[in-house]
């Protein structure tokens, strides 16, 4: 369940908020909780540059865990968005950011003093196809991949497939249902976890100026 709010402070600046929580299907356990805050600057209508922060609070990778332990990571970033607008009914974006991400040092079955340090960099490509004349209703199709820089850390880090129905209730409301295919190397070289994902998205704009 994710909760995303889009404040439009004027013409060229828009704040995002947003909280995703995640949970195991299986016996229900928690998995992950995110809270991103990050300030868009308009360059042009086509592409803007933003900084961020995100605050992380991971637990056990398994549902079944003996261990429940929770990870804090403080994650400040940096992105790129472009759009380009192929026709009425197609638009194409990408997404480039940039993770600075300080992870709080634990042994498995409790935390320990200071923080783990890599930078992660990260490439997103979709496509929106707007279904009707209203556009009020749109398919989303992308693809994130996730790279690492840093000592005792993988190169590759995740991959992400993911595909969605948004709807429009509103010019300041809508919803989302994802299905998400991820991808994410483990400590081990040669493994991977390999997750399907159900996401639901509500979507909330403001606006403190009229555009």
């Amino acid at each position: 369940m994710r909760a995303m709010v889009q404040s439009n402070l004027n013409k060229k600046l828009f704040l995002i908020n947003e909280i995703d929580n995640r949970r195991f299907y299986e016996g229900n356990t928690q998995h992950h909780t995110i809270q991103h805050n990050h300030l868009h600057f308009r360059i042009n209508p086509s592409v803007d540059i933003a900084i961020g922060q995100t605050f992380s609070w991971q637990n056990p990778q398994f549902p079944d865990a003996t261990v429940k332990l929770t990870v804090p990571e403080i994650r400040p970033f940096q992105e790129l968005n472009a759009v380009q607008k192929i026709n009425k009914k197609i638009v194409f974006s990408t997404r480039v950011r940039v993770d600075e991400r300080f992870i709080r040092k634990n042994d498995g079955s409790q935390l320990l003093e200071g923080y783990n340090f890599n930078i992660r960099y990260r490439l997103r490509l979709q496509y929106q196809f707007f279904l009707w004349k209203k556009q009020n209703a749109n398919l989303k199709i992308s693809n994130e991949l996730m790279v690492n820089s840093g000592k005792n850390v993988n190169f590759f880090d995740q991959n992400r497939i993911y595909i969605a129905y948004e709807h429009s209730f509103t010019n300041k409301f809508s919803a989302e249902l994802g299905y998400l295919r991820w991808y994410q190397q483990r400590a081990q070289f040669d493994t991977y976890f390999q997750r399907d994902i159900v996401r639901l998205t509500l979507f909330k704009k403001i606006n403190f100026t009229k555009n």
